[in-house]
């Protein structure tokens, strides 16, 4: 009862149920106390006299199944997952299940410094053993998997995946202990944890010093180049002019001579 907030407890001593609640995740397992809360908003709809005050998976099931349906037809906020974890006795789950009915019932909310978890597992409990006490493998397997579950498991598929999704937390949980005391595992440092860290140098500096460098180790020659005369007399363009626009074919194709260097002639062609 300790893990309800106040104003839940003081909700549900209110109700004045026919069973004391003291151990949430037993009280609510087979889902008669929930009825019994609905009755009191729903006398209609609930009846009371429907439902087995039994502890068989028998009569979980049934008590589970009517009050499914009555969630979907009021459209009421209740998670599957929470209900399931509640029918098999998982940690926590019947506290957010009383939890989600009293803000669903009464539209107030609860305040909690840290939001609950849906996984219902025990590593919250694991992770305040000592390191010598904690489970192994195959004692997280049966603390995390009920025997209810694997008596209405759909198939075998799906209790070998939740088995799988066990050993994986477990696995994970199992590399931070080596993390937090790596003297009580015999973890050896490794090569670069033992080597002093240096800052390396920022990229600039180095792009830096490789343009220096490269700056010191160019060098210029200045060429010079003497060019031969590109330029036409003008008697010579004017010459060329007219016979280009009285060429009415268009098939003058004239050779002009512009300069000779070294022996070699420049040529060029001009066609329209």
């Amino acid at each position: 009862m300790n893990a309800l907030p106040r104003e839940v407890l003081k909700w549900l001593q209110s109700l004045d149920l026919s069973i004391s609640v003291k151990n949430p995740k037993w009280d609510f397992s087979n889902g008669y106390l929930v009825a019994e809360i609905l009755s009191w908003y729903h006398p209609k709809e609930i009846k009371i006299h429907c439902f087995n005050n039994g502890t068989s998976i028998q009569s979980k099931l049934l008590n589970w199944n009517l009050l499914e349906t009555f969630f979907k037809n009021k459209n009421y906020a209740i998670d599957r997952d929470v209900m399931e974890g509640t029918i098999h006795c998982k940690s926590a789950a019947a506290e957010v299940l009383v939890e989600q009915l009293y803000t669903t019932l009464t539209n107030r909310p609860t305040y909690r410094l840290t939001p609950r978890s849906h996984t219902f597992n025990d590593l919250s409990y694991q992770s305040k053993l000592p390191l010598h006490a904690r489970a192994t493998a195959s004692t997280a397997i049966k603390n995390n998997l009920a025997n209810t579950e694997l008596e209405t498991g759909p198939d075998t598929s799906h209790l070998m995946n939740k088995t799988q999704h066990i050993i994986s937390l477990h696995q994970q949980h199992r590399q931070n202990q080596r993390l937090q005391d790596p003297d009580r595992f015999g973890i050896k440092p490794m090569l670069g944890e033992i080597r002093p860290k240096v800052k390396p140098e920022s990229n600039q500096k180095n792009r830096d010093g490789i343009c220096q460098l490269n700056q010191a180790n160019v060098q210029f020659a200045e060429i010079k180049v003497k060019q031969s005369g590109r330029d036409l007399p003008s008697s010579n363009m004017e010459e060329l002019k007219g016979k280009l626009n009285n060429d009415m074919f268009g098939t003058y194709q004239p050779t002009v001579k512009l300069g000779e260097s070294n022996g070699y002639s420049a040529v060029a062609q001009h066609s329209r």
